[in-house]
This record gives C-alpha cells, sequence and structure tokens, in this order.
C-alpha cells in the first residue's frame, strides 16, 4: 500500500528488534512530539469516499462510512483541553456517543439521550433505544432491536420505523452516501431506502449480522456476523467476497483504500485484502496478536490503533509489524480517535499522542499532553468540530460525559 504519511525512518538495534522498539521508544520522549498541522482542512470529505468519511463529523460508531475513527474536519485539540460542559452518567455506560449537527447522542441502557452540543443541555430522548445511531442528513436512524427507526434530528419526531420479522437482532445500519441503509436481522442483511425504509433487497448470511457496517473501495458494504464470517457485498447484495475467521470479531471492522481490518476474540487482529490482493484471492494479508479492542480499532496515517485494555498498540497498514506499545491503564472500554496527527484514547486518563514523532512510527508514542480524572476514562473518545466527548469517572461514585475543547 503506498504511503500517504512519508518515507519511514526506522529505529535498527543491533541486539534485536525489541531492543530497538524500547530504544527508539524512549529517543521519542526525549525529543518530545512534533508539531501538529494546522487546525481545519481546506475542503470537508466527500461523503463518497468511504475512506474518509460520512459527512465530516462523528456520524457513526466508527466516525465514518468506514470505522476509520478519524476525523475528518482536521480539528482537535492538541495542546490541552478545558472542560466546557459535564452531564451525569449512569455507572454502566459502556457505549461512546456520537456528534454531528451540534448534537451529541449518548445511550444510556435502554434510553438514547440527544443533548446540544455547545451546552450540555438535553434536546430529547427516546426510550427503547440503546446502541448509537446513524446520523445522515439530519435524520437519526436507530435499531430498536427489532426494527429500524427514522427519527428527525432536531425534535426527535418519528418519520418511518421498519420492523424486520426475524429471530435474531436488527443492528443499526451504515450507509454509503445516504444511498441505501445496510443492517442486519439475524442472519439476514437487508438494504432500506433512507426516505421511508422500503426494502431494496435482502441477502441470507451465517451468523447474527454484527452492527455498523464499514463501506470499502467505494461500493462494498463489509458484514462481520459472530459465526466469525465476514462478507463483501455490493449495493445490490451480491457478493464479492468472504472469509471465514477463527473467531468472533470483538467490534464492527475498520477498512481503508486497500484493506479491511478485523479484531477478533482471540486476542487477534486480522487484514483482509491488502496490497496486491486482488478480489479473487481469498486469503489473510497478516495477522497481529494485539489482544481484544472491544470499542472498534482505528486506521490512520498509515497505522492501525488498537487499544486491548491494558496498552495502546500501533500496527504497520502495509506489513503488519508492531511499531510500538504504550501503557493506558486497565480498563477495557476506550477506543483510539485521530485527529491532526494525534492519537486520543482513555484508561487511566485521557492520553494525547503523536504516534510519529520524527516521522517515526517505529519511534513512537510521544506524548502531546495527558488529563486525569477521578478514575478511569472512556467510552470514547470521540471528536467533533474541535471538541474531545467522552465518558469519566468524575468522582467516586459518579461518572459524567464530558466535553472538552
Amino acid at each position: 500500500m503506498p504511503s500517504t504519511r512519508r518515507t519511514l525512518l526506522r529505529c535498527v538495534g543491533a541486539t534485536g528488534a525489541s531492543v530497538a522498539l524500547a530504544g527508539c521508544s524512549q529517543l521519542s520522549r526525549l525529543r518530545g512530539p512534533d508539531e501538529p498541522p494546522p487546525s481545519g482542512v481546506d475542503r470537508l470529505p466527500d461523503p463518497g469516499n468511504s475512506a474518509r468519511g460520512a459527512t465530516g463529523d462523528w456520524s457513526t460508531f466508527g466516525c465514518n462510512a468506514a470505522n476509520t475513527r478519524e476525523v475528518g474536519d482536521g480539528e482537535a485539540p492538541v495542546d490541552g483541553v478545558t472542560e466546557r460542559w459535564r452531564v451525569e452518567v449512569p455507572q454502566f455506560t459502556h457505549q461512546a456517543p456520537v456528534v454531528a449537527g451540534g448534537r451529541v447522542y449518548q445511550p444510556d441502557a435502554d434510553t438514547l439521550r440527544v443533548l446540544d452540543a455547545a451546552e450540555g443541555t438535553e434536546l430529547w430522548t427516546v426510550e427503547g433505544v440503546g446502541t448509537v445511531p446513524l446520523i445522515w442528513n439530519d435524520v437519526a436512524y436507530v435499531s430498536t432491536g427489532a426494527a429500524i427507526r427514522a427519527l428527525e434530528a432536531d425534535t426527535g419526531e418519528q418519520l418511518w420505523e421498519r420492523e424486520l420479522e426475524t429471530p435474531g437482532r436488527v443492528t443499526v445500519p451504515s450507509t454509503r452516501a445516504g444511498e441505501q441503509l445496510v443492517c442486519g436481522a439475524g442472519e439476514r442483511v437487508v438494504a432500506l431506502e433512507p426516505d421511508d425504509g422500503t426494502i431494496q433487497w435482502d441477502r441470507e448470511v451465517f451468523g447474527q449480522v454484527q452492527d455498523h457496517p464499514a463501506v470499502f473501495m467505494v461500493h462494498w458494504f463489509v458484514i462481520a456476523t459472530q459465526a466469525g464470517m465476514v462478507y463483501l457485498l455490493d449495493r445490490d447484495g451480491m457478493g464479492g467476497r468472504r472469509w471465514q475467521l477463527p473467531a468472533e470479531p470483538t467490534a464492527p471492522p475498520s477498512a481503508d483504500t486497500d484493506s479491511v481490518y478485523v479484531n477478533c476474540r482471540n486476542g487477534t487482529t486480522y487484514t483482509l485484502m491488502g496490497d496486491g490482493v486482488g478480489l479473487s484471492d481469498s486469503g489473510i494479508n497478516w495477522r497481529v496478536d494485539t489482544g481484544w479492542a472491544d470499542r472498534g480499532i482505528a486506521v490512520a496515517d498509515d497505522l492501525v490503533l488498537v487499544a486491548n485494555g491494558q496498552e495502546l498498540q500501533a500496527v504497520d497498514t502495509e506489513s503488519g509489524e508492531r511499531h510500538w506499545e504504550y501503557d493506558i491503564g486497565d480498563w477495557r472500554h476506550t477506543a483510539p480517535a485521530y485527529g491532526r496527527d494525534t492519537v486520543f484514547v482513555g484508561g487511566d486518563r485521557l492520553h494525547a499522542l503523536d504516534p510519529t514523532p520524527g516521522d517515526s512510527p517505529g519511534g513512537g508514542p510521544a506524548v502531546r499532553f495527558e488529563r486525569e480524572f477521578a478514575g478511569r476514562v472512556g467510552p470514547g473518545p470521540v471528536l467533533d468540530d474541535g471538541t474531545i466527548y467522552v465518558v469519566a469517572q468524575v468522582d467516586d461514585e459518579t461518572y459524567a460525559l464530558l466535553a472538552l475543547k
């Protein structure tokens, strides 16, 4: 896969790779992080480009249509944060919000709360919805477990509901540029018309479909099931590829312009496709023992970033080489977010890291800033409009959704 980042500068140690890795990490912390790029971008990503984003907002579980967890607006606080507002949430809140159109969508148990992104005031709620929605064109598409429901984003008013008769669960949908909503209904994949929920096509697969399919190479939907199957389906539901992985995926797949990345419950991250692997080849390009990544993996700047409940790991997208590991503390409910050459992740605190100091991923990471709270940090963080949203323990028995900028 061609590098979009730079020519890689790698540390080489005479006594082995582990010594070289440690030496590079120590060097990066001595020299500090690189200067981040200016905030913002000249132009927001094209919604049809699956590798960059759905709308430019954090509009779905993995930020964008490809679940890369990289913001498309180029805005992120890299020099430290101050608290804008906080809203108390239950201690068992284990899902990060999505943020789009000036609204924050936070699931609490079986209730979806929608907050004003500027002030944290509650705008509306809907019961019977316990997962984050997909936001597209000011419509929130939610799953009730038995149906897909379209809600007006400003008021929560129901626009339509489509029940899908199935012995399994109806999942949160994905979209490519709003052409159709693709979701799971038990062991079926269903495509719906966004305007009224009309079924466009459905296809049977093996295993309960997981939430939030990824979009790959513009027109493929990446479908993962609890049986360890991964499918490529086109916009008409026709199959292009399938893989059988040895364990259930832990989270929705992610994709860049060349490959699909899946983390499984055997503690392994797999890349499917890859540079030089055509659609007719069903092999796995590489696999790395990274541990579980329950809340999703990030793919940005030629790195796969995995938070496994103990540490954050950076793996090269092309080779599968592990460039570095960074201790984040014992907390599984966090996943990396990426913006302005910075990876943000929770754990024992909020960490903001330069993953490639000195233009070398092998020498990373270097700390940009850290922010401590009363306890663990996560679910989240997620990024939108230069603000970090994260759930954190703020007192002995108090947890809150925080907006930090």
